[in-house]
């Protein structure tokens, strides 16, 4: 899946994410830039690195990650996704945060992806630290103290996908039936819940047509007011590009509509429809 694809997944994740869903309050949704932006955050070495993983912070402004049960993230590199969780257990069960990482394909290294996401967990505590008192943290106080040292990690077994391009589908379908299916906070018995055989994998691949509705429906909609509006669930989503081709979606075959997003200005996107060859890229 390549960048312009994450337009309509950034979109799902909204979508996902809306206070219609089971206690997403609980839940916090990173999109799908977020992951490159932690990796330079950490490995930034210069000497304002402590002011540079402020500015960083912006990206959760008026969140404290510590306070969700689960944090999402999905992470895309050398051209695949995969979909980290940061699980924060009760404060009875006296343990610290536990990463997931969950990958179609097992491409991604997890080793790597583990490190990157402890980095970030460990700079996030030592800020807090600074910032918050501990009591305000759903986490005992003794963990809280020695968080850097009690964050645990697990490879998740996960459905595999049966080709080489449906990866996205599958960190999207993950999300989806995670929130259905999560605890309003993970145990460690709880993990019991994924596995090989979580799901088909043909439910992953069907995604793509109710993503490809999904969008559809969106610009429709857009057509006959003829602009995205500000409070659009597609205006922060379109705003990123100057043109998005559906036929680029991850494999969205979109019958030859081609789609041509022109910003205006900062609240409105322009959209005209555009009729162009039998171009289909999967």
């Amino acid at each position: 899946m390549s960048d312009m694809s994450m337009c309509p997944s950034n979109l799902y994740l909204r979508l996902q994410a809306s206070p219609a869903k089971k206690a997403t309050c609980d839940y916090h949704f990173f999109n799908t830039f977020f992951y490159k932006k932690l990796e330079q955050a950490i490995s930034y070495k210069g000497s304002d690195k402590e002011s540079f993983f402020v500015k960083f912070r912006r990206w959760w402004k008026g969140v404290n990650i510590f306070e969700k049960a689960y944090i999402l993230i999905p992470i895309h590199d050398d051209l695949h996704w995969s979909l980290v969780i940061i699980c924060f257990p009760d404060k009875k069960d006296e343990s610290g945060p536990i990463i997931l990482h969950l990958d179609s394909l097992g491409f991604h290294q997890s080793s790597t992806v583990f490190s990157n996401i402890k980095s970030y967990l460990k700079e996030e505590w030592r800020y807090m630290n600074q910032e918050v008192v501990p009591t305000d943290f759903p986490i005992p106080d003794r963990i809280w103290k020695r968080l850097d040292r009690r964050i645990e990690e697990k490879i998740i077994a996960v459905p595999q996908q049966k080709n080489d391009y449906d990866c996205g589908l599958f960190v999207l379908f993950f999300m989806e039936r995670f929130i259905q299916e999560a605890p309003e906070r993970l145990k460690k018995k709880d993990l019991a819940m994924f596995g090989k055989k979580w799901f088909r994998p043909e439910e992953a691949s069907d995604l793509r047509k109710k993503i490809r509705t999904i969008l559809m429906d969106e610009f429709q909609n857009v057509f006959k007011s003829g602009h995205i509006s500000e409070s659009s669930s597609l205006s922060s989503d379109l705003g990123s590009y100057g043109a998005i081709s559906f036929s680029r979606l991850g494999g969205l075959s979109t019958n030859g509509l081609h789609f041509e997003c022109h910003i205006a200005h900062a609240k409105e996107v322009r959209v005209q429809p555009e009729k162009f060859g039998s171009e289909k890229v999967t």
